[in-house]
Protein backbone atom coordinates (compact mmCIF):
# COMPACT_ATOMS: atom_id res chain seq x y z
CA UNK A 1 0.00 0.00 0.00
CA UNK A 2 1.26 3.06 -1.20
CA UNK A 3 1.47 6.56 1.10
CA UNK A 4 -1.39 8.93 0.02
CA UNK A 5 0.03 12.47 -1.44
CA UNK A 6 -1.17 14.68 1.88
CA UNK A 7 0.88 12.63 3.72
CA UNK A 8 4.06 12.75 1.66
CA UNK A 9 3.16 16.88 1.27
CA UNK A 10 3.19 17.14 5.43
CA UNK A 11 6.33 14.73 5.34
CA UNK A 12 8.20 16.98 2.92
CA UNK A 13 8.04 20.00 4.53
CA UNK A 14 8.61 18.79 8.10
CA UNK A 15 11.74 16.55 6.93
CA UNK A 16 13.43 18.98 4.93
CA UNK A 17 12.98 21.94 7.33
CA UNK A 18 14.78 19.09 10.56
CA UNK A 19 17.64 18.41 7.96
CA UNK A 20 18.77 21.87 7.57
CA UNK A 21 18.43 22.85 11.14
CA UNK A 22 20.19 19.27 12.16
CA UNK A 23 22.87 19.01 9.77
CA UNK A 24 24.72 22.67 11.01
CA UNK A 25 23.75 21.54 14.88
CA UNK A 26 25.62 17.87 14.95
CA UNK A 27 28.80 19.68 13.21
CA UNK A 28 28.94 21.76 16.48
CA UNK A 29 28.20 19.24 18.67
CA UNK A 30 30.98 17.00 16.80
CA UNK A 31 33.57 19.78 17.70
CA UNK A 32 32.46 20.63 21.34
CA UNK A 33 32.89 16.51 21.89
CA UNK A 34 36.58 17.44 20.18
CA UNK A 35 37.32 20.53 22.81
CA UNK A 36 35.83 18.46 26.26
CA UNK A 37 37.77 15.57 24.78
CA UNK A 38 40.72 17.73 24.58
CA UNK A 39 40.18 18.72 27.95
CA UNK A 40 39.54 15.74 29.62
CA UNK A 41 43.06 15.05 28.20
CA UNK A 42 44.50 17.83 30.06
CA UNK A 43 43.01 17.16 33.40
CA UNK A 44 44.15 13.62 33.39
CA UNK A 45 47.56 14.69 32.30
CA UNK A 46 47.73 17.46 34.87
CA UNK A 47 45.89 15.38 37.74
CA UNK A 48 43.45 17.77 38.13
CA UNK A 49 40.28 16.72 39.49
CA UNK A 50 37.55 17.69 36.97
CA UNK A 51 34.41 15.44 36.92
CA UNK A 52 33.19 15.99 33.06
CA UNK A 53 31.47 12.44 32.60
CA UNK A 54 27.72 13.69 32.91
CA UNK A 55 28.46 16.67 30.09
CA UNK A 56 30.57 13.60 27.77
CA UNK A 57 27.52 11.48 28.00
CA UNK A 58 25.03 13.79 27.08
CA UNK A 59 27.06 15.61 24.69
CA UNK A 60 27.22 11.68 23.31
CA UNK A 61 23.82 10.76 23.94
CA UNK A 62 22.54 14.43 22.10
CA UNK A 63 25.12 13.75 18.92
CA UNK A 64 23.58 10.12 19.08
CA UNK A 65 19.93 11.11 19.05
CA UNK A 66 20.82 13.70 16.36
CA UNK A 67 22.38 10.72 13.87
CA UNK A 68 19.42 9.03 14.67
CA UNK A 69 17.02 12.07 13.29
CA UNK A 70 19.30 12.72 10.68
CA UNK A 71 18.98 8.86 9.30
CA UNK A 72 15.29 8.89 9.62
CA UNK A 73 14.77 12.34 7.72
CA UNK A 74 17.11 10.76 4.91
CA UNK A 75 15.18 7.19 4.49
CA UNK A 76 12.19 9.27 4.07
CA UNK A 77 13.38 11.85 1.24
CA UNK A 78 14.75 8.60 -0.66
CA UNK A 79 10.84 7.41 -1.11
CA UNK A 80 9.80 11.10 -1.08
CA UNK A 81 11.88 11.03 -4.38
CA UNK A 82 11.65 7.75 -5.47
CA UNK A 83 10.97 6.95 -9.02
CA UNK A 84 10.40 3.57 -8.91
CA UNK A 85 8.16 1.19 -6.52
CA UNK A 86 11.09 -0.45 -5.12
CA UNK A 87 12.94 2.37 -3.93
CA UNK A 88 9.97 3.47 -1.83
CA UNK A 89 10.26 -0.30 -0.09
CA UNK A 90 13.98 0.09 0.42
CA UNK A 91 13.21 3.23 2.14
CA UNK A 92 10.42 1.89 4.59
CA UNK A 93 12.55 -1.11 5.62
CA UNK A 94 15.44 1.21 6.65
CA UNK A 95 12.54 3.46 8.65
CA UNK A 96 11.79 -0.29 10.49
CA UNK A 97 15.28 -1.01 10.45
CA UNK A 98 16.59 2.33 12.17
CA UNK A 99 13.28 2.67 14.64
CA UNK A 100 13.61 -1.00 15.88
CA UNK A 101 17.59 -0.32 16.42
CA UNK A 102 17.43 3.31 17.48
CA UNK A 103 14.67 2.18 19.87
CA UNK A 104 16.72 -0.97 22.02
CA UNK A 105 20.17 2.26 22.16
CA UNK A 106 17.08 4.32 23.43
CA UNK A 107 15.80 2.77 25.87
CA UNK A 108 16.05 -0.96 25.23
CA UNK A 109 13.10 -3.89 26.03
CA UNK A 110 12.02 -5.97 29.07
CA UNK A 111 11.19 -9.35 29.40
CA UNK A 112 9.68 -11.79 31.49
CA UNK A 113 11.10 -15.00 33.36
CA UNK A 114 9.85 -18.24 33.86
CA UNK A 115 7.74 -16.77 37.15
CA UNK A 116 6.33 -14.28 35.03
CA UNK A 117 8.70 -11.29 36.76
CA UNK A 118 9.61 -8.46 34.81
CA UNK A 119 13.35 -8.53 33.92
CA UNK A 120 14.67 -5.27 33.50
CA UNK A 121 18.57 -5.33 33.37
CA UNK A 122 18.50 -4.49 29.40
CA UNK A 123 16.64 -1.39 30.15
CA UNK A 124 18.78 -0.61 32.94
CA UNK A 125 21.97 -0.38 30.51
CA UNK A 126 20.11 2.04 28.07
CA UNK A 127 21.08 5.04 27.63
CA UNK A 128 18.03 6.84 28.46
CA UNK A 129 18.28 5.63 32.15
CA UNK A 130 22.13 4.92 32.88
CA UNK A 131 23.29 7.74 31.00
CA UNK A 132 20.26 10.22 31.13
CA UNK A 133 18.70 9.29 34.17
CA UNK A 134 22.25 9.18 36.50
CA UNK A 135 22.45 12.80 35.30
CA UNK A 136 18.68 13.50 36.19
CA UNK A 137 19.37 12.05 39.56
CA UNK A 138 22.71 13.43 40.44
CA UNK A 139 22.91 16.57 38.66
CA UNK A 140 19.99 18.00 37.73
CA UNK A 141 17.63 16.81 39.66
CA UNK A 142 15.21 20.09 38.78
CA UNK A 143 14.40 18.54 35.13
CA UNK A 144 12.77 15.60 36.40
CA UNK A 145 9.26 16.08 35.70
CA UNK A 146 9.98 16.32 31.71
CA UNK A 147 12.67 13.47 32.32
CA UNK A 148 9.27 11.30 33.41
CA UNK A 149 6.91 12.90 30.46
CA UNK A 150 9.47 11.44 27.52
CA UNK A 151 9.98 8.25 29.54
CA UNK A 152 6.21 7.74 29.37
CA UNK A 153 5.90 8.48 25.54
CA UNK A 154 9.04 5.85 25.20
CA UNK A 155 6.85 3.44 27.24
CA UNK A 156 3.60 4.30 25.31
CA UNK A 157 5.72 3.66 21.99
CA UNK A 158 6.02 0.42 22.82
CA UNK A 159 2.01 -0.22 22.03
CA UNK A 160 4.19 -0.35 18.33
CA UNK A 161 4.40 -3.93 17.37
CA UNK A 162 7.85 -4.72 17.95
CA UNK A 163 7.55 -8.53 16.89
CA UNK A 164 6.57 -7.22 13.63
CA UNK A 165 8.45 -5.03 12.88
CA UNK A 166 11.61 -7.48 13.92
CA UNK A 167 10.71 -9.72 11.30
CA UNK A 168 10.82 -6.95 8.90
CA UNK A 169 14.21 -5.84 10.41
CA UNK A 170 15.69 -9.32 10.26
CA UNK A 171 14.81 -9.95 7.10
CA UNK A 172 16.25 -6.68 5.39
CA UNK A 173 19.37 -7.21 7.33
CA UNK A 174 20.19 -10.69 7.46
CA UNK A 175 18.42 -11.62 4.21
CA UNK A 176 17.63 -15.99 4.47
CA UNK A 177 18.14 -18.75 3.08
CA UNK A 178 14.73 -19.26 1.46
CA UNK A 179 14.38 -15.95 -0.53
CA UNK A 180 10.85 -16.12 -0.54
CA UNK A 181 10.52 -14.99 2.98
CA UNK A 182 11.76 -11.57 2.02
CA UNK A 183 9.78 -11.60 -0.94
CA UNK A 184 6.76 -12.13 1.02
CA UNK A 185 7.98 -9.62 3.63
CA UNK A 186 8.38 -6.89 0.85
CA UNK A 187 5.26 -7.83 -1.45
CA UNK A 188 3.18 -7.42 2.57
CA UNK A 189 5.39 -4.19 3.46
CA UNK A 190 2.78 -1.53 4.06
CA UNK A 191 4.39 1.96 3.67
CA UNK A 192 1.71 3.94 4.69
CA UNK A 193 1.67 2.16 8.06
CA UNK A 194 5.33 2.41 8.26
CA UNK A 195 5.61 5.86 7.98
CA UNK A 196 2.69 5.98 10.30
CA UNK A 197 4.52 4.23 13.19
CA UNK A 198 7.51 6.37 12.55
CA UNK A 199 6.21 9.91 12.82
CA UNK A 200 5.80 9.18 16.77
CA UNK A 201 9.13 7.71 17.28
CA UNK A 202 10.40 11.30 15.58
CA UNK A 203 8.49 13.18 17.70
CA UNK A 204 10.03 11.67 20.33
CA UNK A 205 13.73 12.37 18.94
CA UNK A 206 12.49 15.54 18.56
CA UNK A 207 11.83 16.01 22.14
CA UNK A 208 15.01 14.71 23.37
CA UNK A 209 16.70 16.55 21.20
CA UNK A 210 15.08 19.58 22.53
CA UNK A 211 15.45 18.67 26.38
CA UNK A 212 19.07 17.55 25.99
CA UNK A 213 19.89 20.89 25.06
CA UNK A 214 18.06 22.10 27.94
CA UNK A 215 20.01 19.71 30.10
CA UNK A 216 23.16 21.34 28.52
CA UNK A 217 21.39 25.06 29.58
CA UNK A 218 21.28 23.45 33.14
CA UNK A 219 24.79 22.63 33.25
CA UNK A 220 25.91 25.90 32.23
CA UNK A 221 23.49 27.37 35.06
CA UNK A 222 24.97 24.99 37.63
CA UNK A 223 28.74 25.43 36.55
CA UNK A 224 27.81 29.43 37.12
CA UNK A 225 25.97 29.71 40.17
CA UNK A 226 28.73 26.96 41.79
CA UNK A 227 31.23 29.43 40.49
CA UNK A 228 29.25 32.39 42.53
CA UNK A 229 29.26 30.22 45.58
CA UNK A 230 32.71 29.48 45.28
CA UNK A 231 33.60 33.36 44.71
CA UNK A 232 31.59 33.99 47.57
CA UNK A 233 33.57 31.19 50.00
CA UNK A 234 36.69 33.50 49.03
CA UNK A 235 35.86 36.57 49.97
CA UNK A 236 34.24 34.95 53.17
CA UNK A 237 37.69 33.73 53.79
CA UNK A 238 39.36 36.83 53.12
CA UNK A 239 36.97 38.78 54.85
CA UNK A 240 37.30 36.55 58.35
CA UNK A 241 41.10 37.94 58.02
CA UNK A 242 39.72 40.99 59.73
CA UNK A 243 39.44 39.57 63.17
CA UNK A 244 43.32 38.86 63.50
CA UNK A 245 43.74 42.90 62.27
CA UNK A 246 45.44 44.96 65.11
CA UNK A 247 47.76 47.95 64.95
CA UNK A 248 50.71 45.99 64.48
CA UNK A 249 50.07 43.51 61.37
CA UNK A 250 47.39 45.41 58.97
CA UNK A 251 50.17 45.61 56.03
CA UNK A 252 50.18 41.78 56.43
CA UNK A 253 46.76 40.58 56.97
CA UNK A 254 46.13 43.22 54.06
CA UNK A 255 49.09 41.10 51.90
CA UNK A 256 47.20 37.90 52.89
CA UNK A 257 43.88 39.14 51.66
CA UNK A 258 44.95 40.37 47.97
CA UNK A 259 46.83 36.71 48.20
CA UNK A 260 43.75 35.09 48.84
CA UNK A 261 41.30 37.73 46.36
CA UNK A 262 43.79 36.26 43.63
CA UNK A 263 42.17 33.52 43.18
CA UNK A 264 39.02 34.49 41.92
CA UNK A 265 40.39 35.92 38.87
CA UNK A 266 42.49 32.67 38.48
CA UNK A 267 39.97 30.47 38.17
CA UNK A 268 36.91 32.19 37.26
CA UNK A 269 38.33 34.66 34.72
Amino acid sequence: MLMTEETKIKLRESVEQRLDELTSEIERLNETFKKLERTVKFCSENELNLSLDGIKNLLEYRLFIGILTLDLCTATLIYLKANFQYEGLYSARQIVIIISEGYKKIYNFVSENKEGDLVTKHRNNSFWIKEIGHIIKFDLPNYQTRYKLITEQLDKYLDVNFETLKITRDLSIHYDKEPIKVYNMLSGLNIEETFIKMIPFLNILNEMFSFTDELNQGYLIKSENEKIQNKKKIDDIANSLEKFKDKNNPDIIKEFQEKILTFKTMFYK
